[in-house]
């Protein structure tokens, strides 16, 4: 029962119409007003009604995308006028900046006069290399994990502002279709009933 009263409700502008039809022939039967006054009221006010429901519905889908109304669009088209003189505000500024960053190495050759010198200078030397590379492997694993957290953290939140916007669309062509089509339907009542009165 409760998934045919969902799916039911899932046409509720022609549930909606319907009503509006029923209340209008209710009104036809019980109102003592002249029946073409009537239908000519009811024609114009439908027709309103439907045209704003419609129009609201434009507000909603701009508000999604442009995050503005339909008003404050209206307001900034007046505010634009081009004869009116405004005064122009021009700011300007300025940075810079520059940084740099890296390491030295300074040699000096002793001269030996024994090749154990020799070898325990070489041993030394092999020795700091060693440990040089260790320090560079490990700057260059930080790079990579860093870079790694950066490029997870954007892919992360680009999904995130896809799914936004597949959602923002999805609001504005099927959440505003409904509405729009009953704004539709009343306006087209409207106007077959002022047509008829």
């Amino acid at each position: 029962m409760k998934r045919l009263a969902a799916w039911l409700w899932r046409a509720w502008p022609i549930w909606m119409v319907l009503a509006v039809i029923g209340l209008h022939l209710l009104a036809l039967r019980w109102v003592s007003l002249d029946r073409t006054l009537l239908n000519k009221l009811a024609g114009t006010s439908l027709q309103i009604l439907g045209g704003l429901i419609v129009l609201q519905s434009i507000d909603g889908n701009l508000g999604i995308f442009k995050k503005q109304s339909l008003a404050s669009v209206v307001v900034g088209w007046f505010k634009e006028f081009p004869l009116i003189r405004r005064h122009i505000v021009i700011s300007v500024g300025g940075a810079a900046m520059s940084t740099a960053t890296g390491t030295a190495t300074i040699t000096v050759k002793r001269v030996y006069s024994t090749l154990e010198e020799r070898v325990a200078e070489l041993e030394r030397l092999a020795d700091e290399l060693r440990v040089e590379i260790r320090a560079e492997g490990a700057a260059v694993r930080r790079q990579v994990d860093e870079v790694r957290h950066e490029l997870l953290s954007s892919i992360e939140s680009n999904n995130t502002d896809i799914r936004q916007l597949t959602e923002k669309i999805e609001r504005a062509t099927v959440g505003g279709f409904k509405q729009q089509s009953f704004g539709v339907l009343l306006a087209i009542y409207g106007a077959v009933v002022s047509v008829f009165a």
